[in-house]
């Protein structure tokens, strides 16, 4: 083996340790920095107390959830089948949709986030906080329930 083959081999391991070390550095990401993004929704429901799934937000809903590395969130949720002609005032919203924004700390030990509520198209939450559950979070998923919501025709729910 001659000095150019041994200086070449030694390249590729080195390129090869870099590999695996930025992998395990992914892999130690906390719960926090592996939120961090926009998120999209791909899929939504409540489940009642007795394991019921309902989907109150219909065929088409729409959503987005970011968080910000400052500790900063803003979430929109927005039903397909609004009535067009139900309001003729931006400021005024039509139909299943809700929105919040405010702050959010992470729990790793017990893989939640919590957000704490600024502002709700709901106002009843308006500074209230609302923790969830984190069941996964991967580069490109991510999978939470919420805490219980009580729901005027169903009861306690928890939204997934």
């Amino acid at each position: 083996m001659n000095c150019r083959s041994i200086l070449r081999a030694g390249a590729m391991i080195s390129f090869a340790l870099a590999l695996l070390s930025g992998n395990a550095s992914a892999q130690e990401k906390t719960i926090k920095q592996q939120l961090v993004g926009a998120w999209t929704l791909s899929s939504i429901y409540d489940q009642g107390q007795d394991g019921k799934k309902n989907d109150p937000w219909g065929p088409g809903v729409k959503g987005a959830l970011m968080f910000s590395p400052s500790g900063r969130f803003s979430f929109q949720l927005v039903s397909a089948d609004r009535d067009k002609n139900g309001s003729k005032n931006p400021r005024s919203p039509v139909g299943p949709t809700i929105g919040y924004f405010g702050t959010y700390t992470v729990d790793e030990g017990a893989k939640t986030f919590t957000y704490h509520i600024e502002r709700c198209t709901f106002p009843q939450w308006d500074g209230s906080d609302r923790t969830a559950t984190i069941e996964s979070v991967t580069g490109d998923g991510l999978k939470f329930m919420s805490a219980v919501v009580h729901d005027p025709n169903l009861g306690d729910i928890i939204p997934h």
